[in-house]
């Protein structure tokens, strides 16, 4: 969008649209812009975000990466608040560092963003001045500088994966000529560890302006208190010297065509056909909207063909998706991007080329266009009935990234009414024009790229060869599919209510129907006409086959990927086009649940879906063949970082080896087929116990009436849930041992992960497992203040606990840091130094607040998190452990005590049962 010219300081000041009647919109006498908006969902919190209008383009060769450094030096002191004590003050009031407390640097802006857990004058007044400090006020002295210069080199590591290598790449080839590709906001070793203070003093005064700020805050509070805060602590603000320019990002060539391999044996196969064009400034207003909206459609429907090419048999690649996209205000980029298996890439851009080229000479129909109309109006729709509810934080970061954008915030009502005015303008000859002005330059300027973990003869020779090869092959036109209509609407006499009773402080309904089906509603008033739905069958991955490593994996792809019996997953996204339903399965210990949200307008719809891939699951062989395709693919590249090695091995180590846990080869991967599936889901989920719950906007008449048509109407299941055996619940810590277990990776070789582990109580006691928690809190703050703020060894240390009911004498406390090779064995010593200290009870009430306080403020909010509360009462009926969980929690916080965490770390912290693993990059 056109950027704000003159006396023009808002992009809705230029438009036909008119900005959102709720934000109110500011500018002060220094040049500083705002926008506050009064928001009470959830109540009693605040989102504050500020943006400054610079990021790596304006950086110079000599200071690559110093928009991201400075970023950091926010935390590192300024004149009122002395290093490193800025965090430590937030969490105090209640912020997590990360989740409430974060910065991100990109191309051209960089954002500060500080959640409020309440909102109140002592808070307001401190992350204001926060703010304020940073804006204008950072020391960025010497000393602090050097010190950070590590963190930064570790934060560059843990990034650095062949993934991120190859997206460099790839900026090579399409912005060549361009400074982007050279200005990545991390910047390089060498200028990260040369930068000097003048030349941050000079970026800093140089865009840390003013007239260079966009303030967002919205909230639980008066509009005008918001604007009076910004103006008591931001009007006096005074830019100091001249101001610095905005950078020529530089010039692409957009009409040469040109070819690219990229090989790296450890990156996932893709292949992509492009074509530039420059950018085009446009004012947002009502008809610029509609043509953005046609512009889309077309690539839409292209993407919907290849998904469903994709999950048929006959695929020659894995996914596939079009798209136009503006890169970096360098070049306009529309792309046909493929993923396939290493030795497919060519048959994979075959076949998805030539979808493009039949969609350039024969268009779509209008069933198909009909379809993503539909679609895109029920998004409208819902928007507008969701948005007396809408969340602060989400409601704070679309202002930002509109103001960002030079786009105006219009109303949900406003897009909504925008859209039912200009439908029917919305015509299969407009899309198919708009399509192919698009992709016009496929003739002239081709970008062919390839992206393999294979060395390819011939290089970029034998890409353009496949291309010229696909493209010698005619196309025809797509036949169209018959309309189908939704088998699964009728289940029978709808069941009858057989108990019916109130759970009073909690305020839940539960039902249980004559089949023995039950019912667990909850009515909120936090997600206006939005209703959530979990269904919990039997059949966890407890009862998954034991001699099958693979199953884990397996039967939840299979059971997703295969949509009904009588409906492909295809099929069901056209049969349920402008409805608001959906339904994802996945497992836990116990169960096999199914998951969706809806509105009520829907319901009925929603519970047919879910209702039919409770009884009527597919099977179908393209889902295995899609599957298979994918395992293929990915699993080479799980070496590829020590995360990937991590989550494929760790799992099974620190449960003494059980095959159940972690990835499997790829071989027992791949040796499962549908009958595997159809076997244990005969035993262990047809006729099992079924819990529904319901949590929203919801009339629990109209629920009960809806579940006891669809789930109630099914034959007789069994009435409770069956415990699996406890010879499938004993899981084995490893034993303790001083002599690290080491494992190697492939990928960037100056980086490490260091992973450590101590044995801990199971979650029998709910009382002891929250003080393990909270220990794991504050390890991971002492973490972060030796090895990274101190040591600045690791980027983001990490500590975690895990503790389950269902496995005996089974938990654990954990630490993971992603590291230098070299540093690995010093950093062991000392994360098992600071475990010392633990165990010694050598910690003091202010560690302790800096983790309890951000964790109560957590509890006060969730009560306004429909997603809380289903966690509350899925199981109410058949399991009331998560309720009386629920009962206790805030007073077992509120009383938690120092000496509490000190007994749980005594009992922890033992060396002689500290289990290491060390991920090294291999030789």
């Amino acid at each position: 969008m056109t950027k704000p010219q003159g006396e023009v300081h808002f992009a809705q000041q230029a438009s036909d649209l008119k900005a959102d009647p709720a934000i109110e919109y500011g500018r002060l006498p220094n040049g500083l812009r705002y926008a506050v908006r009064q928001n009470e969902t959830p109540s009693n919190t605040a989102s504050l975000l500020m943006r400054i209008d610079t990021g790596s383009l304006n950086e110079s060769d000599e200071t690559r990466g110093i928009a991201h450094f400075l970023e950091h030096m926010a935390f590192n002191g300024s004149e009122n608040i002395p290093e490193n004590e800025m965090i430590k003050r937030l969490e105090r009031f209640g912020l997590a560092f990360g989740a409430d407390t974060n910065a991100s640097t990109s191309f051209d802006e960089t954002i500060y963003q500080l959640e409020l857990p309440e909102v109140n004058e002592e808070i307001v007044n401190e992350t204001m001045m926060i703010m304020r400090e940073t804006a204008s006020r950072l020391t960025l002295d010497a000393d602090a500088i050097d010190r950070e210069r590590g963190i930064i080199l570790a934060e560059k590591r843990t990034r650095n994966s062949p993934a991120f290598q190859a997206f460099i790449d790839s900026l090579n080839f399409y912005l060549e000529g361009s400074r982007v590709p050279n200005r990545i906001p991390i910047g390089t070793p060498e200028t990260i560890a040369s930068v000097t203070r003048e030349q941050f003093v000079d970026f800093y005064r140089g865009y840390y302006r003013p007239d260079n700020t966009f303030i967002t805050f919205v909230g639980d509070f008066e509009t005008s208190y918001a604007i009076e805060k910004i103006e008591e602590y931001f009007g006096d603000w005074e830019a100091v010297g001249e101001a610095k320019p905005d950078l020529d990002p530089g010039v692409v060539s957009f009409d040469t065509p040109r070819t690219h391999v990229y090989s790296n044996p450890e990156v996932e196969t893709s292949v992509s056909l492009s074509t530039l064009s420059k950018p085009v400034d446009l004012d947002d207003n009502a008809k610029t909207r509609e043509q953005v909206l046609i512009d889309n459609l077309g690539n839409t429907i292209l993407t919907r063909r290849l998904g469903m090419l994709a999950r048929s048999e006959d695929a020659k690649f894995i996914s596939a998706s079009a798209s136009t996209y503006d890169l970096f205000d360098a070049a306009e980029v529309s792309t046909l991007s493929v993923n396939t298996q290493s030795d497919a890439w060519d048959a994979g851009l075959a076949q998805a080329e030539q979808m493009l080229r039949q969609a350039l000479a024969f268009g779509f129909t209008q069933a198909e266009l009909d379809e993503q109309l539909a679609n895109y109006r029920k998004g409208l729709e819902v928007a507008v009935q969701t948005s007396p509810t809408r969340r602060t934080p989400s409601l704070a970061r679309r202002i930002l990234s509109s103001f960002a954008s030079d786009s105006v915030v219009t109303s949900p009502q406003a897009d909504l009414e925008l859209f039912q005015k200009r439908a029917d303008a919305i015509t299969l000859e407009r899309v198919e024009k708009a399509f192919r002005e698009q992709w016009a330059k496929l003739e002239t300027a081709p970008q062919l790229e390839l992206t393999t973990n294979q060395d390819i003869e011939g290089g970029e020779a034998t890409l353009e060869a496949a291309y010229a090869a696909s493209r010698a092959i005619p196309v025809e036109a797509q036949i169209e599919k018959a309309a189908q209509t939704f088998a699964y609407t009728d289940f029978g006499p709808a069941g009858k209510v057989v108990e019916r009773s109130k759970i009073e402080d909690i305020e839940i309904t539960t039902v249980m129907f004559d089949n023995n089906v039950r019912l667990n509603i909850k009515k909120t008033p936090y997600e206006t006409e939005v209703i959530r739905l979990k269904v919990a069958m039997g059949g966890g991955s407890l009862t998954f086959p034991t001699d099958q490593p693979g199953f884990r994996t397996f039967a939840p792809n299979m059971i997703g990927l295969s949509g009904l019996e009588a409906h492909s997953v295809d099929d069901i996204h056209t049969l349920m086009a402008g409805k608001s339903v959906g339904a994802a399965i996945s497992f836990d210990n116990r169960n096999m649940t199914i998951s969706g949200s809806t509105v009520p307008g829907d319901l009925d719809d929603q519970l047919n879906l879910m209702a039919a891939y409770a009884i009527a699951p597919g099977y179908r062989a393209e889902a295995q063949s899609q599957y298979n395709k994918y395992i293929e693919s990915f699993y080479p590249t799980l070496d590829s970082t020590p995360g990937g090695v991590s989550a494929r091995d760790v799992p099974r180590l620190i449960r003494s080896g059980d095959t159940r846990y972690g990835f499997p080869t790829q071989a027992e991967l791949l040796e499962l087929d549908f009958d595997d599936v159809k076997t244990w889901r005969e035993a262990n989920v047809d006729g099992s116990a079924i819990e529904v719950s319901v949590v929203g906007d919801v009339d629990e008449e109209a629920v009960i009436a809806a579940v006891a048509r669809t789930f109630g109407a099914l034959p007789e299941r069994a009435k409770l849930p069956v415990m699996p055996p406890l010879s499938l619940r004993q899981l084995t810590f490893p034993q303790g041992s001083k002599v690290p277990t080491k494992l190697t990776h492939a990928g960037d070789p100056e980086t490490a992960m260091l992973q450590i582990y101590w044995p801990a109580p199971d979650g029998s006691d709910i009382e002891t497992s929250r003080k393990v928690s909270t220990l794991s809190r504050m390890f991971r703050l002492r973490l972060t203040e030796e090895l990274r703020e101190s040591e600045g060894a690791s980027y983001s240390p990490r500590a975690f606990s895990y503790a389950s009911r269902l496995f005996p004498d089974y938990g654990y406390i954990g630490a993971s840091l992603e590291l230098s090779p070299a540093e690995i064995d010093v950093m062991s010593e000392k994360v098992e130094a600071i475990a010392a200290e633990f165990r010694a009870g050598d910690f003091d009430a202010s560690l302790f607040d800096r983790a309890i306080k951000p964790t109560r403020e957590r509890i006060e909010n969730s009560l306004e998190d429909n997603g809380y509360w289903m966690s509350v009462i899925d199981s109410a009926q058949t399991d009331p452990v998560p309720l009386d969980n629920h009962r206790s929690r805030d007073a077992t916080y509120q009383n938690m005590t120092v000496e509490d965490i000190q007994a749980v770390a005594k009992q922890i912290f033992d060396p002689k049962s500290v289990y290491k693993v060390q991920i090294l990059p291999g030789t």
